[in-house]
This record gives C-alpha cells, structure tokens and sequence, in this order.
C-alpha cells in the first residue's frame, strides 16, 4: 500500500491559493489515473480515494486539518511501519511555478505542513513532491522568494492566469512521476524527474 497526501487547508477561501497546490495536485492525480472520486472520511478526517495502479494498492487523502495540523490527519492514515511508503505532494516558494522536485527523508524547510507530518509519524523517512509556487526573476527563471515579511500573504494568494496555466502543465509530469514511484521507486523517479 502506497499513501498519497495533498496538503492544504480546507474551506472556499483557500480554495485555488498557491498553499493549496497540494490538494489541487492530488485530484487531478486522481482524476487522471482513474481511482474513485474522494469522499469524505471522518476516520480519517478528510476526503479519501483509494484503488489499484500498476499492481499497487494507492491511498489517497486531503486532509480536512488546517495546514499546521495536516500530520494529526496523516497519523491516522499511514502505519508507522508504512511511513516510507507516504508521497506528500506540497508548495514550495523556493522553486519556480511549476517545478517539481521529488525528494525523501529531509527536514521541513519552514513548511508547517510537512513539520506537523514528521512531529505526528515521529520520522521524516517519507517522500515528498514539492511544487513551485514561486514567481520566476525576468533574466534568470529562477525563483524569487517573497520576503518573510509578506510570505503569509503570498501563500494564501490565487495564481495569476500564466502561473495557473504553468500548474495545470505540470500535471502530466506529477502522474508520471508518482506512476514512477509506485512501479520503480523513488531513486528512478529522482533521476528522471528533478529538473
């Protein structure tokens, strides 16, 4: 059994903001791989998908927490013998909108998100599929951080029209690379998907 977390907060004010990318991530995973449509779950306090890719059992969850408290939701979700085994797909404001890096077993980087999810399971031995959220600098297309002091505001923003656009193109990539976990493990999925 895998498990497939996208972090966000609940509620239609979040809905479409840059924090909330890992939610959006993770339907349209769901979407295009064909696994059920979610339902809520009050066991798992969230809205839960689960089936069958590639011969491997998939779980699938947004936690219905606030970002902060994402990892009380994931507890309940995930074994502790199993917690190698959880995808966390999240936003990063130090990749430009639309990258994807995949990673395992580091720290939170500032993300509460992520810090709840290691605090709960006691481990930070999962993977994670951070997404930029970060506008490009004109000559470089490299990220351009906001600074600490309007961060709050920037993650709780909607995308601009072009920035959604670079999210929606990052889909394919995202499936692909969460097919790739699940059927080759993450190295392979490093190596072919880090940009």
């Amino acid at each position: 059994m895998h498990y497939l977390v996208g972090l966000g907060n609940p509620g239609q004010k979040y809905e479409g903001t840059r924090h909330n990318v890992g939610w959006f991530m993770v339907r349209e995973f769901i979407k295009k791989s064909g696994l059920p449509g979610l339902v809520d779950s009050r066991a798992y306090v969230g809205a839960i998908s689960e089936g069958v890719l590639a011969g491997t059992e998939v779980m699938c969850l947004l936690p219905m927490t606030f970002m902060n408290q994402s990892g009380s939701a994931v507890a309940k979700l995930v074994p502790k013998e199993a917690v190698g085994n959880l995808i966390v797909v999240y936003d990063d404001v130090d990749l430009p909108v639309g990258e994807l890096k995949i990673s395992i077993g580091k720290g939170a980087g500032g993300h509460n998100g992520v810090q709840s999810i290691i605090n709960s399971l006691a481990s930070k031995d999962f993977i994670r599929i951070r997404v930029g959220i970060a506008p490009k600098a004109f000559w470089t297309g490299k990220a351009r951080r906001p600074a600490a002091a309007v961060l709050p505001g920037f993650v709780l923003k909607q995308f601009t029209a072009r920035e959604q656009h670079a999210i929606d193109a990052t889909v394919p990539t995202l499936v692909a690379a969460i097919e790739t976990i699940l059927t080759d493990g993450v190295a392979r999925a490093m190596n072919e998907y880090n940009q």
